[in-house]
This record gives structure tokens, C-alpha cells and sequence, in this order.
């Protein structure tokens, strides 16, 4: 009789813990979804890959990727998205700057943007003709009319020869027009980034420059909209969280491994399908930063952070004297290491 008790004592028990469970997961409240935008290009895939996993469920997030052709049209789209990622050049290029906020950087891409010539350029012809770029080909004279889209790149090759925009014809235009008619003859030199750049090498286009070499880094950076990050400051740092968490997997993890996946993402959102020397080359050419990094690049202690200092570079190239003091600043304080400071450490 103690026994039959005890039983239906336990059995009790472990139904009301059932219930329990089952009232715990029906009230448990869903993820977060965020809307995101992004380009087929190699700081999304970090982003997808999260979201392959799952990351984004682990820090209450649905993160939802809304793809983008360009910065431009990211941006023109701002309503579609509350976290965003592309170079700065659109961001300072809209209407209305001041709605973003700069949180983070998706990765230098310095190494990926290269002015690109015919395998028979007399450009390839000289190396080091300024002992300012050793690693730049080509001297002033042989520099003539080019077709490119990436004016800041271009800008700061021709001034490594002493030349500007004046002293060329200049044809800007979208990377898949500009190369087709690039291999059709028109031009002498075309600036690409990657993916485009890889249909340079393969068509025996050699690389002239890179952003690199002509000090010139660029990088894709992480923005939010400036209301929301205000309202929702704790899931913008999730958000940062997943993303930094991919970071350290690309720097921890072969590209061996990640090969396969690369080559589905860039199937699904770049419509290329990547040789496995291309997916060498685009993970490697990528620089990626830990929260670490960031931190340092984000620690504005010392009147302005690295960050600033490099966005006031794009500014002064972007506008030359056009801008006041006052309007220069109000676009350094699209700034801010704010969120990468609530991140949790693993």
C-alpha cells in the first residue's frame, strides 16, 4: 500500500513538472526578428554562415538577411533594414547621414579592390617608379584614359603618379557593363572588387594596384539606424555578438573547412560559382577583427578614435573644403564603440 502511494505520489510530481515545462516553453517569448542588409560579397557570408548555425536563435535574435546590389541601393533602401552593411562612401553619399550609426566593421577589404590591366599594359612594364609605393607599376607617362567605379582608389593611384581626375577620362559605370567593355577594348585600366575581380583574372587580367598598396584601406562597415540602436541597444549588441562569433571562426577555422559552405553562399547570393582558388583567395585577401580589435579601432580616449580618423580621410576626399568643421564632426560622431563595449565576452 506505502509503495502504490509513493507511485502515485511520483507519478504526481513528474505530470506536474511535465505541465509545467510545457506552460514555460508556450509562454516563452519568440526571438527578436531583425531585418538586415547586406551584398553578395565575403562579409555577409559570416553573417549567413551565423545564421546556418543557428547563432542568432542562441542570443534570442531571428536575423533576417535582406540582400542588396550595391551600397547605393542599400542605402536608398534604409526602410527594409535596421542593421546594415557596406562601405562608407554611400553612407556619407546619402541624403541623410546622420539617421546611421557606425558600430563595427565588417571586415578590410583594402586587398580585394585592385586596378586591373591587359596582361600587355606598359604599366606592368615598371615597379617602383615612386619610392613612395615599391609595390605600384607603372610610371605618370604611361597612364592614360581609364574606365572605373572606384573613384577613390583611382583617385589616390593617379596621385601616386602625380596626377588627378583632370588628367584622364574617367567612365564610371557598374562592374558587370565596365568589364564587358573593358575585354571589348575600351580603356586602358579598370578598377574592380571582389567577386568582379575574379572574372578579371580569369579573362588574364593582371592587378596594377590594390587599395592597399596605394594607402588607401577601405572597409565594409557595420551601421544601424540610428533610432532603432537607440531603442533596442541590447539587441544591436547581439547582433555584434553573432557576427564577432563568426569572426573568430574565420580566423580559427582552415579554409578547407569552410570551403564547401562558401561555395553555397556564394552560389545563393552572388549567382557565381566559385573555384576553389577563388574561395582561397576572397577568404584570404579579407581582414577580419576580433572584439579586441575593434575595441582598440573603436577607443575614441585620445580625441578620436582610429576609426574617426580614417572615416575623416573618406570625408576630406569626399568633399575636400565643401564640408564646415562643425558638419565634418557631426559625421565623425556617426561613430561609436557604445554597443561593442556591451558585448558579451564568450
Amino acid at each position: 500500500m506505502r509503495r502504490s502511494t509513493l507511485s502515485g505520489l511520483f507519478g504526481f510530481f513528474a505530470l506536474l513538472l511535465a505541465l509545467t515545462a510545457d506552460l514555460s516553453a508556450a509562454y516563452q517569448e519568440p526571438p527578436f526578428k531583425l531585418e538586415t542588409g547586406w551584398l553578395p560579397e565575403h562579409e555577409t557570408f559570416l553573417i549567413w554562415y551565423a545564421k546556418q548555425k543557428g547563432w542568432d536563435k542562441q542570443e534570442g535574435l531571428d536575423i533576417v538577411l535582406n540582400r542588396f546590389d550595391s551600397g547605393k541601393d542599400l542605402i536608398g533602401n534604409a526602410d527594409k533594414w535596421v542593421i546594415g552593411a557596406c562601405g562608407a562612401f554611400p553612407i556619407l553619399t546619402s541624403p541623410y547621414p546622420e539617421q546611421f550609426t557606425i558600430i563595427g566593421v565588417g571586415n578590410d577589404e583594402s586587398l580585394a579592390n585592385a586596378v586591373m590591366v591587359r596582361p600587355d599594359s606598359p604599366l606592368l612594364d615598371t615597379k617602383g617608379a615612386n619610392k613612395g609605393y615599391p609595390n605600384l607599376y607603372g610610371k605618370a607617362d604611361d597612364v592614360s584614359p581609364a574606365s572605373s567605379s572606384a573613384q577613390y582608389l583611382l583617385t589616390k593611384w593617379l596621385a601616386a603618379y602625380g596626377l588627378t581626375t583632370e588628367d584622364v577620362r574617367i567612365q564610371n559605370t557598374d562592374a558587370v557593363p565596365g568589364l564587358q567593355a573593358f575585354f571589348e577594348g575600351e580603356g586602358d585600366a579598370i578598377v574592380l572588387w571582389a567577386p568582379y575581380s575574379y572574372t578579371g583574372d580569369e579573362h588574364g587580367l593582371k592587378v596594377a594596384a590594390t587599395s592597399r598598396s596605394v594607402n588607401a584601406p577601405q572597409s565594409v562597415l557595420l551601421m544601424a539606424d540610428k533610432d532603432f540602436a537607440a531603442a533596442h541597444p541590447s539587441q544591436v549588441a547581439s547582433f555584434l555578438r553573432v557576427y564577432l562569433r563568426a569572426v573568430r571562426m574565420m580566423r580559427e577555422e582552415s579554409v578547407a573547412t569552410l570551403a564547401e559552405d562558401y561555395k553555397t553562399f556564394f552560389k545563393e547570393w552572388a549567382g557565381k560559382t566559385m573555384s576553389d582558388a577563388e574561395v582561397i583567395k576572397d577568404i584570404t585577401i579579407h581582414q577580419v577583427f576580433l572584439l579586441e580589435d575593434q575595441l582598440r579601432m573603436f577607443n575614441a580616449e585620445h580625441s578620436r578614435s582610429d576609426m574617426q580618423d580614417w572615416l575623416a580621410s573618406i570625408i576630406r576626399f569626399h568633399a575636400g573644403d565643401a564640408y564646415s568643421q562643425d558638419k565634418t564632426e557631426e559625421l565623425l560622431g556617426l561613430v561609436t564603440g557604445a554597443f561593442l563595449e556591451k558585448v558579451e565576452r564568450p
